[in-house]
């Protein structure tokens, strides 16, 4: 019969194993959401925060492989730099959480979508992405085209087959744009939360594992 040790030491595996594709996916998502920002055409969209987040999750990463070594070596010197790196991600958890401001967040968006509608202006067919990927037409409606007497772009028609649709896209740009990118936002605001109790979780199986090593060693030292 397995000993609470043993376990322990599995149940700390399986839990770091599993916070490894956890760790994976966060950071394949953030990855696939970089880059539709920079196809969106706005580096300046991409701002400390989304570098922070990639931190976060390669730092979970991290902590994930020393935990699963630690508790697969039953050693506590690794067990503490794993919970260290816990630590430290709450710590980063924390800070974005203390930083959401959903104003600010769509204030951003509208001048991000408003600066790509100004290029489209100068250099037709900047709106090109954003468009397709968000089904919308123009800044606030195809109007915008209309009313200045400019072609709708074929990017603003729903294609299905290599025929468009008779009608353009109803929405303008700016209120998909910044519906979709709330959304997100608020995903991730939640996402960080989630991941907050997840690794407390993890702190404590480790502790809990390293006072049973401790009293191991203390039995043997006898």
């Amino acid at each position: 019969m397995p000993t609470v040790q043993v376990c322990l030491q599995w149940a700390a595996v399986v839990f770091n194993a599993f916070t490894l594709l956890i760790g994976i996916l966060a950071t394949l998502a953030g990855a696939y959401d970089l880059l539709h920002k920079l196809e969106e055409g706005s580096m300046e969209h991409i701002d400390i925060e989304k570098i922070v987040q990639l931190s976060i999750t390669g730092t979970l990463i991290l902590a994930a492989l020393i935990g699963c070594s630690g508790a697969f070596l039953g050693s506590i010197k690794v067990l503490v730099v794993h919970m260290t790196l816990f630590a430290l991600v709450i710590g980063a958890h924390g800070w974005k959480l203390s930083t959401y401001n959903e104003n600010r967040h769509q204030d951003t968006t509208e001048v991000f979508v408003m600066g790509i509608w100004m290029k489209e202006l100068a250099h037709p067919g900047a709106m090109y992405q954003l468009q397709r990927r968000y089904e919308c037409c123009g800044d606030k409606g195809y109007a915008d085209y209309t009313s200045l007497k400019l072609k709708v772009p074929p990017s603003c028609f729903h294609t299905d087959n290599g025929v468009h649709a008779l009608y353009p896209y109803s929405d303008g740009c700016m209120s998909a744009v910044k519906r979709d990118h709330l959304k997100f936002y608020r995903f991730e605001k939640w996402a960080h939360i989630g991941l907050i109790g997840y690794e407390i979780v993890g702190i404590i199986l480790a502790i809990t594992l390293s006072c049973q090593l401790t009293t191991k060693t203390r039995r043997y030292a006898y």
